[in-house]
């Protein structure tokens, strides 16, 4: 049977996004404070009287700019009840709520979802387990990538999670097969299957119909060959469902 190399989408890090995002929000706000402070300061000093340090003139309008400026940024985002803090926490918390409204339909559901645990593809006797086995055709030892489930024909297939749809396509050993992409470097095969209901590149939920029992390629009787790779490594099915 030949092997099928199962990859993972490159999918940018949502977490890295936002915290680059929220270090920039912090850097904005610090930065509007110590501006603040600066036209403060420089508005205090026309108040009050001249210094005779450098005798009034341009030198002591540049000494006391210069002075305010480090002053300013060095009381800048100091303390949690600071200008920069208090405007950080607003700014903060209108942004969750636009970006609660201007919300993907269905994308906290994905996220929920793909936190549970998978469900079976269906309701089927397990006929082969993941290991070592006698060959069916030849008699020899060989090993078993996966996990059989004798079924009847045309017995629906589900998805055991969420997930894209990365192949569809019709092969000497798997028959008709497809792989679905879960993210986070796990995917699931589904093989020997009579019909296929999806495309490649959809996107499925978890526990939806995907596919019909069958016995294509190379099989002995109506059932779902199935796998599940971590990072190109496969795993033991009957394990994976009890994480």
């Amino acid at each position: 049977m030949k092997d099928i190399s199962i990859k993972s989408f490159d999918q940018p890090s949502a977490l890295k996004i936002a915290d680059q995002k929220d270090a920039k929000l912090k850097k904005a706000c610090i930065d509007f404070e110590a501006l603040f402070t600066y036209e403060m300061l420089k508005s205090m000093r026309k108040s009050i009287e001249k210094c005779d340090l450098f005798h009034g003139g341009q030198a002591e309008e540049i000494y006391e700019s210069m002075l305010d400026q480090e002053l300013s940024q060095n009381m800048a985002g100091k303390g949690s009840n600071s200008i920069s803090e208090t405007l950080y926490n607003q700014l903060k918390n209108i942004n969750l709520t636009e970006q609660a409204k201007n919300a993907i339909p269905g994308t906290i559901d994905r996220v929920r979802e793909t936190s549970t645990r998978p469900v079976w593809p269906l309701d089927g006797k397990i006929s082969s387990s993941f290991g070592f086995r006698k060959d069916p055709f030849t008699g020899k030892r060989k090993f078993h990538a996966g996990m059989d489930l004798a079924a009847k024909e045309g017995s629906d297939i589900k998805a055991v999670m969420s997930g894209r749809v990365q192949m569809v396509d019709e092969q000497k050993g798997y028959g008709k097969v497809l792989v679905l992409d879960h993210g986070e470097g796990y995917a699931t095969l589904y093989a020997h299957n009579s019909d296929i209901t999806v495309k490649s590149g959809d996107w499925v939920q978890k526990g939806a119909i995907i596919a019909k029992v069958g016995s294509t390629g190379r099989s002995t009787g109506p059932h779902l060959h199935f796998e599940v790779r971590k990072d190109g490594q496969r795993l033991d099915p009957e394990k994976f469902f009890k994480l």
